[in-house]
């Protein structure tokens, strides 16, 4: 149930003048007080609560800017209340007396959980957004795109040792709390055994164990064999590298280093506001994104006008979404429109970090070969591992997979007439100047991970990845709001 705490905010403490005496005037979380207005959080919250029912619970405000804080200074939950108990500055922030006492760290998590869905997460994100826009902050209509990688927060395994782990696990229980089932375990495959052989041990363990594990009572047993028996349903069982952490994906940095984790997409206006957000697994291309961050940017009051981005964002699909309207200001590397032109089959896209062609199944070409046809025509050879090609779980319908030549490859033919246009478009003055200013969104990256803790995820999933990522911009709009009003005041 949520309380009215219209009245708390006027405290009768005899310690008020404290703060007073020790917060500075030009200290950050003081400025964030007088120029930020939270009092839409009540509002955007107070549907998560029942009306009239339940134990009175924490004001959503103070929740929320307890979260604001924890992103702000980079701290865990409890870290984060022992120094809220102690300094005057977050209490101050918070609008609480000086002797009041902190909420316990779980209080957080539960509010998390709770409390906080996708929809309130883009709420928030537009309430900064539209606070910048009536300060009269945000003036063009330029928003500047790229992504930015976070690594999971559990290690990647192969799907082969995940079953492996959770069968030992289960076999564990098995011989703690029910011996007599021990007695019914199939032969265990030898260590050098591959996926398929792991899966149909995992099944048949279960099949023979089934009736006697529902009947024993012991719940742990239940539990591991009820993961295991979802685990093998999944479709994606030959991708998952975690069974803690089923969403995070292996992604490139470049074409000789890889990540396990999460891609958070970016649109930043020319300001330095995050305008639009849009979080993937670590494997999904950036260029795919842009229609998606444009139509965020738009619904959270930027008429955006002019995209600027890097090499990955300049494909067909996306200059039809800019149109004549929108100005994409990207350039266009040669393999990247022989890719954009080539006509190429689904899950196949160019991978602009690792500067190769990526197959749907996530692996890198190893090299690539420029080629000149009997026609005339130039082309592009993608070379790809011929030994994890074999191996691949998606070779049948893959034509590079199913090739019976020596080598595998994927062709393309290279720049039509039709990028003859765009091509001179990026050598105009123009396009030189503006692209120069694309480095911001790189030193905004740069903020987020170092400052503010996005280098590694918080949790586990991608709706926790989320989460992360919306509050990790929340905080870094505020303060480039502050800062975009101490300069126009200056």
């Amino acid at each position: 149930m949520l309380k009215d705490h219209s009245q708390l905010k006027l405290s009768l403490s005899p310690y008020q003048g404290i703060y007073d005496a020790v917060i500075p005037a030009n200290h950050l979380l003081r400025k964030i007080k007088e120029n930020i207005d939270f009092s839409f959080v009540n509002p955007m919250l107070c549907k998560q609560y029942c009306e009239n029912f339940g134990r009175p619970a924490k004001e959503p405000e103070m929740m929320f800017k307890l979260l604001f804080l924890k992103k702000l200074y980079d701290l865990s939950d409890e870290t984060l209340i022992s120094n809220a108990q102690t300094d005057m500055a977050y209490k101050f922030f918070l609008e609480l007396e000086p002797e009041a006492k902190m909420i316990d760290p779980s209080l957080l998590t539960k509010f998390r959980k709770t409390r906080i869905t996708e929809d309130i997460l883009e709420e928030m994100l537009k309430e900064t957004i539209q606070q910048a826009l009536d300060k009269g902050l945000i003036k063009s209509g330029t928003i500047i795109v790229d992504s930015t990688h976070t690594t999971a927060s559990v290690r990647a395994k192969s799907p082969t040792q995940i079953l492996r782990d959770m069968s030992k696990q289960l076999r564990k229980e098995i011989y703690k709390n029910a011996y007599e089932l021990s007695e019914r375990f199939p032969e265990k495959p030898s260590l050098e055994a591959g996926l398929d052989e792991e899966i149909a041990y995992t099944k048949e363990l279960l099949l023979f164990l089934s009736e006697e594990i529902e009947n024993c009572g012991n719940q742990k047993i239940q539990k591991i064999a009820q993961e295991m028996e979802e685990l093998l349903e999944t479709e994606q069982i030959r991708e998952l590298r975690s069974k803690a952490d089923k969403d995070a994906r292996f992604g490139h940095k470049s074409a000789s280093s890889t990540f396990y984790g999460y891609k958070n997409h970016l649109a930043m206006t020319e300001e330095g506001v995050i305008a639009g957000i849009s979080v993937t697994n670590g494997a999904a291309p950036d260029g795919q994104e842009l229609p998606k961050l444009i139509e965020k940017a738009q619904k959270n009051g930027i008429k955006v006008t002019e995209v600027i981005g890097d090499m990955a964002y300049v494909s067909d699909d996306n200059l039809e979404v800019c149109g004549k309207e929108i100005s994409l200001i990207a350039r266009t590397n040669t393999a990247v429109a022989a890719a954009a032109n080539g006509n190429l089959e689904e899950g196949f896209c160019f991978n602009k970090d690792a500067g190769m062609l990526q197959c749907p199944a996530g692996e890198l070409s190893t090299r690539v070969e420029r080629r000149s046809a009997k026609n005339g025509n130039t082309y592009l050879r993608y070379i790809f591992s011929k030994v994890k090609c074999r191996k691949c779980p998606q070779r049948e319908n893959c034509h590079v997979g199913k090739s019976n030549a020596k080598v595998r490859s994927y062709s393309m033919t290279q720049v039509s007439e039709k990028n003859l246009e765009r091509l001179k478009f990026e050598e105009s003055d123009y396009f030189q100047e503006r692209i120069k200013i694309r480095h911001r969104i790189e030193e905004k990256n740069g903020e987020l991970k170092e400052a503010h803790g996005l280098r590694k995820a918080d949790s586990r999933g991608l709706f926790a990845m989320h989460l992360q990522m919306y509050f990790t911009a929340f905080t870094a709009n505020i303060k480039r709001i502050v800062r975009l009003k101490e300069l126009a005041m200056a």
